[in-house]
């Protein structure tokens, strides 16, 4: 999990819990804040992979859409690809490129390179 993540998890203070459902009520604090920051970190990882499958759902959308009666510049696709990849791996890693490099399966000076050249810094 994310540092920020963890911050917003972490932020979620025993004054903020005193509006829940009674069922909750009779737990124990400690208990019910743990139960919040667990269904929190639920939420947040529901919506990562929410964004997740929505990227994947627009790059499919731009293929299903190209006009190939004005052409297709092969090269300029490729680049806007692997730049929307590139940039999603290092969003997961929170900037982390050698485990952006292993999660695309390649070297670290590979993706260093490909960031360079893509001018992504």
């Amino acid at each position: 999990m994310s540092t920020a993540k963890a911050a917003i998890i972490e932020s979620i203070s025993k004054r903020r819990l005193r509006g829940l459902p009674s069922p909750m009520r009779k737990a124990a604090p400690a208990e019910r804040l743990e139960k919040i920051k667990d269904m929190a970190s639920a939420l947040l990882q529901e919506a990562e992979s929410l964004d997740h499958e929505n990227a994947l759902a627009e790059a499919s959308a731009a293929v299903d859409n190209l006009n190939v009666k004005s052409g297709v510049n092969f090269f300029d696709e490729v680049r806007q690809f692997e730049m929307r990849l590139i940039g999603r791996a290092l969003e997961l890693t929170g900037g982390n490129q050698a485990r952006a490099a292993r999660i695309l399966g390649l070297g670290t000076t590979t993706l260093n390179y490909k960031i360079k050249s893509y001018e992504m810094l």
